[in-house]
């Protein structure tokens, strides 16, 4: 018989399993993922209110209603248009959600199987626009290919995350499945081509698999061998254009031609710097960064190609010339919050609890986004700034929910 409570945690399941399963299926799909739950949530919002007396829920919230406060303040003191708080905005509902989730909390089962799905699906289609389409992976058909390589990097990380849950539990379709994912989300980063992806990509992936190496069989290891021989060939010639257009930026750069993606973000990071000098308390504001980088190209310290791009392409530097200390003070915390109270959680449990995986999906999903956001200003994008804000209101959620009811293993 169903029951009140099986409903909520049923359609909570759903709701978090369908974010994650179909977030990179096409160009606009993470906003059909997104806008569900959080609808839900706002309606369930006067029930959920409850979820504020745990006080790690409160941490991150605050964390997450700060970003937007700040983002209010600077556009206050120096003006501009409100449409510059539509990205921050979201950090709000985030907060919903994650009081939703909270009060709700999903099966980790079904969850994991939703990032599984969501990374096999996005291999397939970054497969066929590569192969069929030709040309990078997830680019030219709608999706901004930066952030979705960025996206599909962080779900074979937490593939990995499902893969070694599913070993706790003896799930072999969940491990097959995950394992996949890990292999075609590993092969989507890298048709991708995007160089940002693959910044943390290898110090989380050697990470995960040195922490959790017991959890390999000699069998399991040979085939994990394989599988990424198989991914770097598959990839090797996208991967070399990307490497060789990498190394001649630099040689260019040296020469004192700034003039390539790599040169360029050299000059932003340097008038982002030289913009915090000159305000460091309170930045530019949004519209002041251009001046700045005018008056910087005239005195000659900045090449004038910093002037084509409007952002830092580095969330750090982006915050520190529009909003100052203040900025990069509330940036750190919106990331290090999180992420702190999930290693902690970790250091807690060990590796037959539902909920050390559900931590350690937190804490990678936090630290992939950090290593996306050196070099793009992941967060002023709309799939970028969902997919951070939604994934650690689902998993720190779900960690921390006095609700969450999870199966301790035996060894």
């Amino acid at each position: 018989m169903l029951t009140k409570k099986s409903i909520t945690s049923t359609l909570s399941t759903f709701l978090c399993t369908f974010f994650f399963s179909c977030i990179l299926v096409s160009s606009s799909s993470y906003k059909y993922a997104f806008i569900p739950l959080a609808l839900i949530a706002m309606v369930a919002l006067y029930k959920t209110m409850p979820a504020l007396k745990n006080s790690n829920i409160v941490m991150i919230s605050t964390a997450m209603v700060a970003y937007f406060l700040i983002s209010a303040l600077s556009l206050f003191i120096y003006g501009g248009d409100i449409s510059q708080l539509d990205m921050p905005s979201r950090s709000i509902l985030g907060v919903v959600i994650l009081l939703y989730v909270t009060q709700y909390p999903p099966k980790t089962k079904w969850l994991f199987w939703g990032v599984a799905i969501g990374t096999n699906l996005a291999g397939l289609v970054a497969i066929y626009h590569y192969f069929l389409l030709g040309g990078r992976a997830l680019n030219g058909v709608g999706h901004m290919i930066i952030q979705a390589g960025g996206i599909a990097c962080s779900l074979s990380l937490l593939s990995i995350v499902a893969f070694f849950y599913a070993k706790s539990i003896n799930d072999q379709a969940l491990t097959i499945s995950a394992a996949i994912g890990v292999i075609l989300g590993l092969t989507t980063t890298l048709l991708s081509g995007v160089r940002g992806a693959w910044v943390p990509l290898p110090f989380i992936l050697i990470a995960l698999l040195w922490v959790h190496r017991k959890q390999f069989s000699n069998r399991s290891r040979w085939v994990a061998l394989f599988s990424t021989l198989i991914c770097l060939t598959f990839a090797y010639p996208n991967v070399k254009v990307r490497i060789d257009s990498f190394a001649s930026d630099l040689q260019k750069y040296k020469a004192e031609n700034s003039n390539s993606s790599s040169g360029a973000r050299i000059e932003m990071w340097k008038s982002a710097l030289y913009s915090a000098k000159e305000n460091p308390i309170f930045g530019q504001g949004f519209d002041g960064v251009k001046i700045a980088k005018e008056r910087q190209i005239k005195q000659g310290i900045v090449a004038p190609i910093a002037l084509k791009y409007n952002r830092a392409h580095n969330q750090f530097f982006e915050e520190l010339q529009t909003k100052g200390g203040i900025g990069l003070a509330v940036i750190l915390s919106f990331f290090g919050v999180p992420l702190f109270l999930f290693l902690k959680k970790i250091r807690t449990l060990n590796m037959y609890n539902d909920r050390y995986y559900l931590a350690l999906a937190g804490a990678v999903h936090v630290t992939a986004v950090i290593g996306f956001s050196l070099t793009q200003h992941y967060l002023a994008h709309h799939s970028g700034i969902i997919f951070f804000t939604v994934g650690v209101a689902i998993f720190a959620g779900a960690v921390f929910s006095s609700n969450n009811n999870s199966r301790v293993h035996s060894s």
